[in-house]
C-alpha cells in the first residue's frame, strides 16, 4: 500500500511538472493486463479489466499525449480505460517494430504509455534508454516510468496493485 502511494505521489507531482517542457517527458511502458487463457488473441480477464482500470487511475495525472499497444486484444484492452479517460485514439505498432517505435517516440518528446508483452517491453525499456531486465509469463502490473530531463534519465519500475 505505502509503495503504491509514493508511486502516485511520484506521478501526479512529478508528471505534470514535467509535461511543461519540451526537454522534460515521460514514457511509461507496461505489459498488457490478466488475460484470459488458452486462447489464440485472448482478451483481458476480470482482473485484467480491474487492473487496466488501475492503470489508468495512476496514470490520469500524467497529461498522457500518445498511447500505443500491439494489435493484440490483450494490450489492446488494456489500453482503453486510459484512452478514454485522455480521449486519445491509441495507435497500433508491431510486435517486432521496438527500434522504430523507441526512435518515433524519443523524438515527438512528449508523454507516452506503451503497452506490449512479456517478451517486448524488457526490449522496448533498453531501446528507450533503460537498463536490461527480465519479465516472465507471470509478470503484470509493473509500469516502467522513463522520465527524461535535459537529457538525462531516471527510469522507475511501479506496481499498478489490485484492489480485493
Amino acid at each position: 500500500m505505502w509503495y503504491g502511494l509514493v508511486a502516485v505521489f511520484m506521478l501526479v507531482y512529478g508528471g505534470n511538472a514535467m509535461a511543461q517542457s519540451a526537454d522534460i517527458f515521460t514514457i511509461y511502458v507496461t505489459r498488457h493486463a490478466e488475460k484470459v487463457p488458452d486462447q489464440s488473441d485472448p482478451q483481458l480477464s476480470a482482473k485484467g479489466r480491474q487492473r487496466a482500470h488501475h492503470l489508468a487511475q495512476l496514470l490520469q495525472y500524467t497529461q498522457l499525449k500518445q498511447i500505443f499497444a500491439t494489435k493484440y486484444r490483450r494490450a489492446q484492452e488494456t489500453a482503453e480505460p486510459t484512452a478514454k479517460l485522455f480521449d486519445l485514439t491509441i495507435s497500433t505498432y508491431g510486435a517486432g517494430d521496438a527500434e522504430q517505435l523507441a526512435q518515433g517516440i524519443l523524438s515527438a518528446r512528449q508523454n507516452a504509455l506503451v503497452v506490449g508483452h512479456s517478451n517486448t517491453v524488457p526490449a522496448l525499456v533498453k531501446l528507450l534508454g533503460g537498463h536490461e531486465f527480465e519479465l516472465t509469463e507471470r509478470d503484470y502490473g509493473d509500469v516502467f516510468m522513463l522520465q527524461f530531463r535535459d537529457g538525462e534519465l531516471v527510469v522507475t519500475r511501479l506496481v499498478v496493485p489490485l484492489q480485493h
